[in-house]
């Protein structure tokens, strides 16, 4: 009764105003458009009529794409913390990218070339002082749960020169601070998605380790907490055929993913990948039928985050000469 009383209080304005924005997304038509498309510009002209036209009049290169779609998600998040109630919730959706931008500038410390053309500001750290504070080695500065993560994932490199470790560590590190925002909320929704994202994590590293042949200690090492699916199952299914692990699985809603994944004894990591979106999708839109409460703005960032990602993939696929089968194919499923 408490609950039913106070999150019409607390929510009821950003939840309405997110219902609006709701109405404007591209949905699966309009980006069946963009992937038909004769080329960018005609992609830009239908992009015209929806929020994201301004962002796009002069892009005209992949690097020209990125750049907008950062834009854009900037002024999103703007727009989001006039709205939200619970700015702990933003914080969990920006460290995201606080821990992407500290992988690439600890390995660019220690000498590994970054792929990177931007850097994200979407973060809660200014990137470039952060850049520079991790260059020195002067972490006293930087914030938790930042500078703790840091430091270890230092050692751990210092120990063995394997940047491998600086993902596994600051993996974990950005997974725990995850659940414990969730946690903290006391909102079974929302540790439902958290806990199904550790499981899909755990997945993709023990498919990708697998057909690395990478040892099983060092899964057992990288593998993260707070899952519904016990550690253990993956560590005792290593060695062992696909199956055993799809065994495994048989209770939980991963199974067919996993299975569909499997390619011989190998796995179809960017199949998995497009399997995995799809089902945090089908996890969200349970939200959509929520009248008022924390469930339908955690539900509207990840969407509008996955809608930024397919126009990504369609955008640029189509800059690069990628076919629109191929493109559809890789487009995860959608919210609206």
């Amino acid at each position: 009764m408490l609950k039913a009383l106070r999150d019409p209080l607390k929510y009821g304005f950003a939840v309405g105003r997110i219902r609006v924005r709701e109405t404007k997304m591209l949905g699966a038509n309009r980006l069946d458009r963009l992937i038909g498309a004769g080329d960018f510009y005609d992609q830009k002209r239908i992009l015209v009529e929806t929020d994201y036209g301004n962002f796009f009049q002069e892009a005209a290169t992949p690097e020209d794409v990125e750049q907008a779609l950062n834009d854009y998600l900037a002024v999103l998040y703007e727009f989001l913390e006039e709205i939200y109630p619970e700015k702990k919730i933003l914080s969990y959706f920006r460290s995201r990218y606080d821990f992407h931008n500290l992988k690439v500038f600890l390995k660019a410390k220690y000498g590994e070339k970054s792929t990177e053309r931007i850097w994200s500001k979407l973060g809660m750290l200014d990137a470039e002082v952060a850049k520079e504070r991790v260059d020195e080695g002067n972490l006293d500065e930087i914030e938790e749960p930042y500078a703790s993560a840091l430091l270890e994932a230092m050692e751990k490199f210092e120990e063995d020169k394997d940047s491998q470790q600086i993902d596994v560590v600051l993996d974990r590190a950005l997974h725990l601070y995850l659940y414990e925002v969730a946690k903290r909320q006391k909102n079974k929704f929302f540790l439902g998605y958290v806990k199904s994202l550790i499981d899909l994590a755990n997945l993709k590293l023990f498919m990708r380790a697998r057909n690395l042949n990478k040892e099983a200690r060092f899964v057992e090492d990288a593998l993260l907490d707070h899952g519904f699916i016990p550690k253990g199952d993956f560590i005792s299914a290593y060695y062992d055929a696909p199956e055993v692990l799809i065994g495994k699985l048989k209770e939980t809603p991963y199974a067919k993913i996993v299975q569909d994944s499997v390619a011989g004894q190998e796995f179809d990591l960017d199949f998995f990948d497009r399997k995995a979106d799809d089902f945090l999708v089908s996890f969200l839109k349970p939200a959509k039928y929520i009248a008022v409460g924390l469930e339908p703005l955690i539900s509207y960032i990840i969407a509008k985050e996955n809608e930024v990602k397919a126009l990504r993939i369609i955008l640029i696929g189509r800059l690069s000469g990628v076919s629109a089968q191929t493109i559809k194919e890789r487009v995860c499923a959608q919210y609206v």
